[in-house]
This record gives structure tokens, C-alpha cells and sequence, in this order.
């Protein structure tokens, strides 16, 4: 699949207008060959990004390990950090985080620590999404596993895509939250968008493997639209959007800022 190369970044626990705008989400994939490596270094980097969000630098970071997928991409693992404002994404971490995370690093430790960094994966690719819908208003603090399917839109088609997703689409996916059938779903668009790649990426959030199930969407259709054509819908969602990767990913490490 051909992806942009921009500073990229998403995932997946998420939701609308938590702290007075638009959530955003920066995903970078990567390419991991010893995981257990990997993930010590992103053990260390969890201290630097605590103590970024208590700065008010983000609003949440997350390492997820991809446990399945249909697309051929070579990554399996992507870290999201999360921001509420875009002036927010360009600014580098200042040197001040980093000695209030580890007062006691010397500058060869710091040096190691990099190199570490670096030798420990290989970023794959870098993108920025912006929530669109969501069905909470809170990073999902209790969501380990998140079903994230990727979506082309034409670009002419956005607006009525979303409507369709706001109108029809999200109450279904409040009712399978109040029936425990998972505990989250999020809508996200591409920013920007690109007409030769997928625009669009929905995650619905569990509590655990064991709640992915197939959720009885006839019973809740019936229920929250009586007066709608289900097949009709079903027909005018396949003509707006085209499923180009389903993935799984589990989170490994997780901060986020809690809501006040």
C-alpha cells in the first residue's frame, strides 16, 4: 500500500472534542525486530512522555504491537501521541523534559539512550489524523484492544461519508458501548487528505480479546432507525467508502491525561 510520508500518527482510543477542539493523533509505524529490545527502550521513553503530558505538551501516548492484518505493510508495532491543539505537533521535546524525567543521566547516557532508540526499530512511516466522531469524550483509559480498519472516501463524498457516520452509524456504536459489545469507537480523517491513499480510519476499542464478537447491528438498526431501509443504507456506505485494510492492535504502554 502506498502511504504518505508525513509526521504520522493516530490510534486508537478516541474521541470528539475532549479539550475544546478536535483530538489529533500522530502515528508513527514501525518495523521491530527484537521486540523485547523495543519495547524496554519505549519503557523509558513512557517516563519522557509522562512527564511531557504533565507540561501540557500532549494529551496521551500509546505504543500498540500489530497483532494482525491484511495489508502487506512491513511495520508491527505503532506509537500515537495524542495533541489538542496543531500548533502543539512541530515543537521538538525540550531539553528541560527530559532532565525532569532522568535528573540523573549523564550526557554519554543520554547518547546511549538515542543510539538505543534508533537501533531498536526502523519508523516505517509517519502520518496525522484528526478525530471527526467519536463515542465518548475521553481517551479510553480501559480499551487494551482496538479493531482499526482503513477507508478511501472520495474527497467530493467527505461531507455526506460523515453524515452518514454521525446520523446512522454512531448511535449503533453507543448501543453496542451500553450493551458491553466494546467500549469504544472513534472516527478519524486523514490530515490532509490524499486521494492516493486511504483518508479515513475507524477503531472500535475493547476491553479484551474476548469481547470481539459480532454485534447484533439488525436488532440495534431496528431499534434506533424503525423508519429506515438497512439494506439501502448498507448500499449507499458501500458506494461512499472501500475497505482497503483491516488490522488488530493491542496496547502495550499507555498514558494518558485524565479528564477533568
Amino acid at each position: 500500500m502506498n502511504r504518505s510520508t508525513l509526521t504520522f500518527i493516530f490510534f486508537f482510543s478516541l474521541y470528539l472534542n475532549v479539550y475544546g477542539q478536535d483530538m489529533i493523533g500522530v502515528l508513527d509505524y514501525m518495523n521491530v525486530s527484537n521486540e523485547k529490545e523495543y519495547l524496554e527502550v519505549e519503557k523509558k521513553w513512557k517516563k519522557i512522555h509522562e512527564t511531557r503530558m504533565q507540561a501540557g505538551q500532549i494529551i496521551g501516548w500509546v505504543v500498540y504491537k500489530i497483532m494482525y492484518k491484511t495489508a502487506e505493510d512491513p511495520y508491527n508495532f505503532v506509537t500515537v501521541s495524542f495533541y489538542d491543539d496543531f500548533l502543539k505537533l512541530n515543537k521538538a521535546i525540550p531539553d528541560h523534559i527530559y532532565k525532569a524525567a532522568y535528573p540523573n543521566k549523564t550526557e554519554d547516557e543520554w547518547e546511549t539512550f538515542q543510539k538505543q532508540t534508533s537501533n531498536s526499530r526502523k519508523v516505517v512511516n509517519s502520518a496525522i489524523f484528526q478525530q471527526k466522531l467519536a463515542s465518548s469524550k475521553s481517551l479510553n483509559p480501559v480499551a487494551n484492544i482496538f479493531v482499526v480498519n482503513e477507508l478511501i472516501v472520495k474527497q467530493s463524498e467527505s461531507k455526506e461519508y460523515l453524515r452518514l457516520k454521525e446520523e446512522i452509524y454512531k448511535p449503533l456504536h453507543e448501543e453496542a458501548i451500553l450493551n458491553n459489545k466494546r467500549a469504544t469507537w472513534s472516527l478519524w480523517a486523514k490530515w490532509p487528505g490524499d486521494t492516493g491513499d486511504f483518508q479515513y480510519i475507524s477503531a472500535d476499542g475493547y476491553i479484551s480479546m474476548d469481547q470481539i464478537e459480532e454485534v447484533n447491528y439488525l436488532e440495534y438498526f431496528k431499534k434506533i432507525h424503525p423508519d429506515k431501509d438497512i439494506d439501502q443504507i448498507s448500499d449507499k456506505t458501500k458506494e461512499l467508502s472501500t475497505l482497503v485494510n483491516s488490522e488488530l492492535w493491542k496496547v502495550i504502554y499507555r498514558v494518558i491525561k485524565k479528564e477533568e
